[in-house]
């Protein structure tokens, strides 16, 4: 009588069971085009617009998309530490513009220096990050409706404090000329402040996230938060910690664009929410387990912004804009629900 050895399969999501020893296991190209799809969709993007524009590919147009890129990545670097866990933030964008309301107003209207401008900005961003983490974790609202509702008031409090109107640094007595720096200063390797800006929070994200036990428990708690609980994760800390980095994350970017454009225009970072959460989904379709990550997010920002200034040079409107990062979002979910399943 013959016997057959077996050994497990290596393919991912290999619905086959045991494949013969000396067998090679199936390739699962579902699998393969699920994970590597966005590269593919990058690569054919960089053609299709350099085809059409011989400008696209130029080092002075990568330089640019990199610079336009940097305040969605700051944006969506702070989302991905709470998806991470589960959860969202959807006051993200109305947090930028209240972060920029009042950086801006203090500095124009009431003479104060841009250092302590960034302070009183960063302690409303914390203040909102702790009362958005508050009522998610301690309280036990969900996720989703709180920081809708927040995102609602942060509007009226930007109203508030701007007045509803485009206010102009420029227009200020002394011009903060080391605040601009922040956006449009003097190129260091050839990339202005706010891409310098960006990679060093990207630094530090990943490695909170990908180098750190804190990191490890907050994966833990987006795995399963009552598994977390139960082995001694403080599960509630963390998922409200999490919230104040989004609201710090977003003031960053509030920094960056108001000291590129020297000024606050109302509701400037409504723009940003879909691409930003987006560009954290496209992500999550690279990483082996369909986990949000810091890098993913990295390469999705990136991506949206290359069609973003693809768009751009063939002269397309907001509007198809819109419609292509609309689909492009639904796709990277679509692609993490299918990767997930393989998985």
């Amino acid at each position: 009588m013959t016997s057959h050895a077996t050994v497990p399969s290596t393919s991912t999501g290999d619905p086959a069971g045991p494949v013969p020893l000396g067998q090679r296991p199936p390739v699962d190209w579902v699998g393969w085009i699920a994970r590597l799809g966005v590269i593919f969709a990058l690569v054919g993007c960089v053609i299709f617009f350099s085809l059409q524009k011989a400008q696209f590919h130029t080092t002075k147009n990568m330089q640019t998309t990199l610079e336009g890129a940097a305040p969605l990545l700051i944006m969506a670097l702070g989302l991905t530490v709470v998806l991470v866990m589960g959860d969202f933030d959807l006051s993200v964008a109305s947090m930028l513009a209240v972060g920029s309301a009042t950086i801006v107003s203090l500095i124009v209207r009431h003479d104060v220096s841009w250092g302590l401008a960034i302070a009183v900005g960063a302690l409303v961003a914390i203040a909102v990050g702790m009362l958005n983490g508050f009522l998610i974790a301690y309280v036990g609202t969900p996720s989703f409706i709180t920081t809708l509702a927040m995102g609602v008031v942060l509007t009226g409090v930007e109203v508030a404090i701007s007045g509803a109107s485009t206010q102009f640094i420029s227009g200020a007595e002394k011009t903060p000329k080391a605040y601009r720096n922040l956006g449009v200063g003097e190129p260091f390797l050839s990339l202005r402040s706010p891409v310098w800006i960006a990679l060093g929070l990207t630094i530090i994200l990943w490695a909170l996230l990908a180098k750190t036990e804190v990191g490890r428990f907050m994966y833990a708690i987006g795995g399963n938060p009552e598994a977390a609980r139960l082995s001694g994760i403080r599960t509630r800390m963390l998922r409200a910690s999490g919230f104040v980095v989004v609201a710090l994350c977003a003031l960053t970017a509030a920094v960056t664009e108001s000291a590129r454009t020297a000024s606050h225009v109302r509701g400037n970072g409504a723009s940003l929410l879909l691409p930003a959460f987006a560009a954290a989904f496209l992500g999550a379709t690279l990483s082996k387990r369909g986990q949000f990550n810091i890098l993913g997010t990295v390469f999705g920002a990136i991506f949206l912004q290359v069609v973003e200034s693809g768009l751009t040079f063939m002269g397309y409107e907001q509007d198809v804009k819109n419609i292509v990062k609309g689909t492009i979002l639904i796709a990277a979910m679509l692609l993490n629900r299918l990767g997930t399943k393989r998985r």
